[in-house]
């Protein structure tokens, strides 16, 4: 065997009563989450009327047991006994969206009108109940139609408006009366916002500084069904739903699931996020920059950072001037010292491109309000450049390379497979061939085992999903959508918001 190939042990995760398991599955069902809860979920839900009456469908069906015969997709006990929490049936607030509003805007030819008048039916919900009752609401459903979901995303149909685009250019440029008309400049305001319902949604939801946590839910996904609802669930599915329902929403409530068991005190890690600006003529390469910070708790923080020109010449990589890295990871470390009373012992920064030295001395630059703190910068990228395949002709052992191999290079590369076999439910995370993550230890000093030990860890912590383990680092699994939500409206540039508002 290559002496390189090493092989890094399931993390451990850590639930009640200091207890440990590799499957958060089996944590919660044998003794329940780390963070103890209990009382009465307020739950709000914006919705039609045969939306609500999903919904009371899906809370009934979630605080059974749900049985499954799958160790990939185990049997799921029913909410209450896993969570502590009374999930009711009938809502704390039940807002009611007339049918027929959804269906003339549904209707709506052009993508950019349609998105956002649906967007503010539901919004409009949600605030006009916050301004005139007192009831407060823990965490919102928003249940959507199914033609909801497919008409308001980047690639759904559109048409034209009856706006000329010379009419549309002169009013983006300000060259128009100020008494010209009115809905012009109202769509040209439109035209600035993103044309998924789920991205703007999020994006104007914090903005409007709306305080409890929003979960978007189709209203066939409620009843355990394929999005256009021709199909029901399997059993196994259906199990595999309410786990990660449950485990959303209970973390959104303001708990941990679970957190680490052996992840190291005083370290934290920042992922970098990058979104590239609508195409525009006078930012044309401008991006915005972000950084989801996650501590050793398990638990995150998102900080949008400058808009500017990042974007490499090619269009492929991002890179911040030295000024907005270090204005960036200085928001990071503050932070950290005003919940910790002190600056990290190890700061961890993860990209998917190779940092150069004008962001580093930035880096640099920010790490200097703590002269103990140590910096290193990884570049964690997928490949399907190099395959790893078992030699076996016993048809009982013929499975495809475990998750947790590893491939070390050199000191500061290595390859590490996330996705693979797992011993413990005799299955793969991956429905192909399995492809491993390249992973580069770019700037300052860290053993290359640490570091993939590491990021290992680091896919156990999708608390939006309660699966045995992701593909993915939670520090750059979620950087596209939290780059879509940052950028979903114009000219905002929000305080730190915690991770959970934005998945």
């Amino acid at each position: 065997m290559n002496s390189n190939l090493h092989y890094f042990q399931e993390p451990q995760l850590k639930f009640a009563y200091g207890q440990t398991t590799e499957d958060s599955r089996d944590g919660l069902t044998l003794f329940g989450p780390f963070q103890k809860a209990q009382g009465m979920m307020r739950v709000g839900v914006v919705s039609t009327q045969a939306g609500l009456l999903n919904y009371n469908f899906f809370v009934n069906k979630i605080n059974r047991p749900i049985f499954s015969k799958s160790l990939g997709r185990p049997f799921f006990p029913g909410f209450t006994s896993v969570f502590g929490l009374e999930w009711p049936k009938n809502p704390s607030a039940s807002l009611l969206i007339d049918e027929s509003s959804i269906e003339k805007l549904v209707n709506e030819e052009n993508l950019k009108k349609r998105t956002y008048g649906l967007v503010s039916l539901y919004l409009n919900s949600i605030t006009t109940y916050i301004d005139n009752e007192e009831t407060p609401i823990d965490i919102w459903f928003i249940v959507i139609p199914y033609q909801v979901w497919l008409k308001c995303r980047p690639k759904s149909p559109t048409k034209q408006t009856e706006f000329s685009k010379k009419s549309i250019k002169d009013t983006q440029r300000g060259m128009l009366s100020l008494f010209k008309n009115d809905v012009l400049k109202e769509f040209v305001k439109m035209l600035e916002y993103d044309s998924d319902f789920h991205d703007q949604l999020k994006a104007r939801a914090i903005f409007c500084k709306i305080q409890s946590p929003i979960q978007i839910a189709l209203e066939s996904t409620l009843l355990f069904k394929v999005k256009d609802g021709s199909d029901d669930y399997s059993t196994e599915m259906q199990a595999h739903l309410a786990w990660t329902q449950s485990s959303a929403v209970f973390y959104k409530l303001g708990y941990l699931p679970w957190k680490l068991d052996s992840i190291r005190s005083g370290v934290c890690y920042v992922g970098l996020v990058f979104k590239k600006l609508q195409d525009n003529s006078q930012k044309k390469g401008f991006a915005c920059s972000a950084a989801q910070m996650f501590l050793d708790s398990g638990d995150g923080t998102v900080f949008r950072g400058n808009i500017g020109p990042w974007m490499s010449q090619d269009e492929k990589t991002f890179h911040l001037d030295r000024k907005s890295a270090r204005s960036l990871l200085d928001i990071a470390l503050t932070s950290y010292k005003a919940n910790h009373g002190d600056y990290p012992k190890e700061l961890f920064i993860h990209g998917k491109a190779a940092f150069n030295e004008e962001e580093w001395a930035g880096f640099l630059d920010a790490k200097s309000v703590s002269t103990e703190t140590k910096l290193v910068g990884v570049v964690i990228n997928q490949t399907d450049k190099f395959r790893l395949f078992k030699n076996s002709s016993d048809s009982e052992n013929n499975y495809g390379i475990m998750r947790g191999m590893g491939l070390v290079i050199n000191a500061t590369t290595g390859y590490l497979w996330t996705r693979g076999f797992i011993p413990k439910t005799m299955t793969s995370n991956h429905m192909e061939v399995a492809n491993p993550l390249r992973i580069t230890v770019a700037k300052g000093q860290c053993d290359i085992y640490t570091v993939m030990r590491d990021i290992l860890c680091l896919t156990k912590l999708n608390y939006n999903a309660c699966i045995y383990g992701d593909g993915i680092p939670v520090t750059l699994r979620f950087s596209d959508k939290i780059g879509n939500i940052l950028t979903a409206i114009p000219n905002v540039n929000w305080a730190a918001k915690q991770f959970k508002y934005y998945i």
